[in-house]
């Protein structure tokens, strides 16, 4: 999954906040808990996180983080791992955590644009006029304005602005 982005970002997954709708707020909590444990595992620090302070910790991230689709989340916990946000020293720390969230709010918010302007690009590129045989840009324009005026469905669309 880290290594596909863009499915990351586009998929059609729930976020942590439709799972707590659906699901009830506790499965949503414990679904992030297994992935906060996941960390303090992999990372082996001396002093694990009490399991109070993770269910704090769980809490607070579907409040202030529900907006995250499901493999976000997922992808934010690999990059942690990773060391791309930052590493406990000692023991388990919440605050280099939400840190490292916060990075990685900034990173995706970065990646959604790039892809953003991608696909617009993409979108006017597909919509690139083909200019026919015998016309020149401003001659076949004025030809697909008569087009449209007459109610020629492709013509109309042809003259709409890109998508922003």
């Amino acid at each position: 999954m880290p290594n596909n982005i863009d499915k990351v970002f586009n998929s059609d997954t729930p976020t942590l906040l439709l799972v707590s709708e659906v699901y009830g707020r506790e499965k949503a909590i414990k679904w992030i808990e297994v992935h906060i444990n996941s960390i303090d595992l992999y990372t082996q620090v001396k002093n694990d996180l009490n399991e109070g302070a993770r269910n704090e910790m769980a809490n607070l991230i579907l409040s202030h983080y529900g907006f995250l689709k499901l493999p976000e989340f997922m992808l934010f916990v690999a990059r942690f791992k990773l060391g791309i946000y930052g590493r406990f020293y000692g023991s388990f720390d919440p605050l280099v955590l939400c840190e490292a969230l916060k990075k990685f709010r900034i990173d995706r918010n970065e990646e959604l644009e790039r892809m953003r302007i991608q696909n617009a690009q993409r979108e006017t590129e597909e919509r690139a006029v083909q200019i026919p045989e015998g016309y020149t840009s401003w001659t076949w324009y004025q030809e697909l304005k008569k087009r449209a005026e007459a109610g020629d469905l492709e013509a109309i669309e042809s003259l709409k602005p890109p998508k922003k």
